[in-house]
């Protein structure tokens, strides 16, 4: 098991592939060896080399008494992972939180970032609102003891589009899905809603200079898709993309073929 140790923290992280340097930052509560961070890993290790680090209060990375769990400390993990491997400027793809940690590690190691991709991401917190009542209503029906596919039914309506729903055979897998054995702890849950409360990047955006791939579904309803516009406005040059399906459309096996492909086609672009 791949560790990196920096000051109050233990970093587990997978490196996977060869060939380009790729790195993959997985979001709120997910981490590199869930059910949908294990695809997104086998796709991009086939073509690239390609880093993909447990954040800080998730997966198997060990967050020690004292330390501190914010976007910025994230970034700088990953920084220090690829610098440990002499790994050049990579190709980023950030998904949800990821992407908000994307940002932040273009504007603090710009060196470290050839191109990004930022899919359905904030730039500032949004946990003030719709975002932060169905994070905190998700923690307290898993601190209350709610049975596992009550649980998974109500993710399902604020991470997949309607069209979704329509396929039985898909939503049975969905809402009879176990509990993943390595399922973010309430304290874990705690630290990264902190993280997420207390950021923004949107004062940065505009000194971003690498190329930027916007990735938005018009029927997210965890991060609408005006926070995506708002990053491409922002960003110079950044190109925006939309697919349906939702917040995590690109774990969909209907979608994640469009999705991949199109980021192919972009780092080979950059």
């Amino acid at each position: 098991m791949p560790t990196l140790t920096r000051p109050n923290v233990t970093l587990h992280y997978e490196l996977d592939g060869a060939g380009p340097p790729a790195v993959y930052i997985t979001g709120f509560g997910s981490h590199t060896n869930s059910v949908t961070s294990k695809p997104v890993r086998r796709a991009l290790a086939a073509h690239y080399t390609t880093l993909a680090v447990d954040n800080r209060s998730s997966g198997q990375t060990v967050v020690h008494e004292g330390a501190s769990v914010t976007i910025e400390d994230m970034a700088d993990d990953i920084a220090a992972v690829m610098e440990h491997h002499q790994m050049g400027a990579a190709h980023i793809l950030g998904i949800s939180m990821g992407g908000s940690i994307a940002l932040m590690l273009a504007h603090r190691h710009p060196d470290k970032v050839r191109s990004l991709v930022v899919c359905v991401a904030p730039a500032v917190s949004l946990t003030d609102g719709r975002t932060g009542f169905l994070l905190n209503t998700l923690r307290d029906m898993r601190d209350r003891g709610v049975p596992r596919d009550l649980v998974n039914r109500f993710t399902a309506v604020y991470l997949l589009a309607e069209d979704v729903f329509r396929d039985e055979g898909f939503m049975q897998v969905w809402v009879n899905a176990p509990q993943d054995p390595l399922e973010q702890t309430a304290e874990g849950f705690a630290q990264q809603f902190d993280a997420i409360s207390g950021y923004s990047t949107d004062a940065y955006l505009s000194d971003i200079r690498m190329p930027t791939l916007v990735v938005s579904s018009p029927d997210d309803m965890l991060v609408p898709p005006r926070y995506q516009d708002a990053i491409a406005d922002k960003i110079p040059n950044a190109e925006i993309k939309r697919y349906p399906g939702g917040h995590i459309f690109m774990f969909l096996p209907m979608y994640n073929q469009q999705f991949y492909e199109d980021i192919f086609a972009f780092w080979a672009a950059h």
